[in-house]
């Protein structure tokens, strides 16, 4: 006898309350690979590196004619990042000690501006949701509690990395450069994972 697979009728609503899943963070690669470039080299070659990968992370979007926010944000800042870099040599010393300050400034920037559009992380969830359910006021809730809640880490790393550039010293920088902004995100990606676990256990 061969056995029947039933289909489970709550799939769909577990589904329908997921979270961006693993593309936002792929998203995010960008952005670490400059700071962690810029820590080591220089700031021409940390923003031509992190321009090169966000366009090669931005392509299949582009492609499809579905760009994302996230995506666009970080080839306009980093082709920013690289036309300072080879253009004034100058300024660039002063960029490079604020940085990763400026960098969290501007996701801050795309996050909360994609409140008032489509929530960046509803960009992500839609590519593992059925497309009738995009308009459900659950879903929309959750992923504008989750671009809200992301807005605000990056905003809260702003006054750290500040800080690391102003004092300058080895400590300080481990400090707030790293531990800090490594805490906050490690929180975020966890808070995610559990909002979009308890929505789907309560659909």
């Amino acid at each position: 006898m061969h056995s029947t697979t039933i289909p489970d009728p709550t799939s769909t609503r577990t589904r329908e309350h997921s979270g961006p899943g693993v593309g936002i963070y792929i998203a995010f690669v960008p952005w670490v690979l400059f700071t962690l470039v810029a820590q080591h080299s220089t700031l021409k070659w940390a923003a031509v590196v992190a321009l090169a990968v966000s366009a090669a992370i931005a392509l299949p979007s582009l492609v499809r004619g579905r760009p994302k926010l996230l995506e666009i944000g970080a080839l306009l800042t980093f082709a920013g990042f690289t036309a300072v870099a080879l253009q004034d040599p100058g300024a660039s010393e002063w960029v490079t000690r604020y940085a990763r300050a400026m960098a969290a400034a501007l996701l801050a920037l795309i996050a909360f501006g994609s409140l008032l559009v489509v929530p960046f992380t509803e960009q992500y969830a839609r590519e593992s949701v059925p497309r009738q359910l995009w308009s459900s006021p659950r879903f929309r809730k959750i992923n504008r509690q989750l671009t809200t809640m992301w807005a605000l880490v990056f905003a809260a790393m702003v006054p750290a990395h500040v800080i690391a550039g102003a004092v300058g010293t080895h400590r300080a920088n481990l400090i707030f450069n790293w531990a800090i902004p490594t805490a906050l995100i490690v929180w975020a990606a966890k808070r995610t994972a559990s909002v979009s676990d308890a929505a789907g256990a309560q659909a």
